[in-house]
């Protein structure tokens, strides 16, 4: 019967009289550590609990909509755990955030390889994906698909808030994240 090893850094033990030749390799190239022995390494460190306050985001999202270079009207932020290294996630493998679409105004349609899901906080309108229109209004749900073209438009009277949970951390973790405007 296997037994899960108890994670422990012991690198110094293992390759600690050999800190020369690791040195020497490692520096060889750009970009490289040695690790001896990986179930004897330090595990990562614990993502912790976290509350984000929506009022002080939503301040935040208002006034990035009123002073930004990328697109009058709209705004988005993700939220990351520095814990999470390279991911940028709230998790391994998992970003959230906001975005803010200020009423009538369309985002540029663009498209990533990461999938998202969204829920409507606030507003009303439809989001073009893939070329087909899906309506939405405050607590509703929608998906869209890694690589999928969209854009989302506010047909209300007020602002649109939307929250969105995407898989960016696991596709930033292999490397892979990418996005294109279309």
């Amino acid at each position: 019967m296997s037994k899960v090893l108890e994670r422990e850094d012991r690198q110094a033990k293992f390759l600690g009289e050999l800190q020369a030749l690791v040195k020497e390799i490692e520096n060889s190239t750009e970009d490289l550590k040695v690790v001896a022995f990986m179930e004897y390494t330090a595990p990562p460190e614990t993502v912790k609990p976290k509350v984000i306050k929506f009022s002080k985001v939503l301040e935040l999202l208002r006034k990035l909509a009123e002073r930004n270079d990328v697109q009058e009207g709209v705004s988005k932020v993700m939220f990351y755990s520095p814990t999470t290294g390279r991911s940028r996630g709230l998790t391994p493998s998992m970003m959230a955030g906001f975005q803010y679409i200020k009423p009538g105004v369309a985002t540029k349609p663009h498209s990533h390889n990461m999938a998202s899901i969204y829920l409507v906080v606030k507003g009303k309108g439809y989001s073009i994906i893939d070329g087909k229109r899906y309506d939405w209004e405050q607590g509703d749900v929608f998906v869209v698909p890694a690589n999928a073209v969209h854009s989302h438009v506010n047909t209300g009277e007020e602002e649109a808030i939307l929250f969105d949970v995407t898989d960016s951390g696991l596709l930033e973790n292999l490397g892979v994240l990418e996005f294109k405007e279309d």
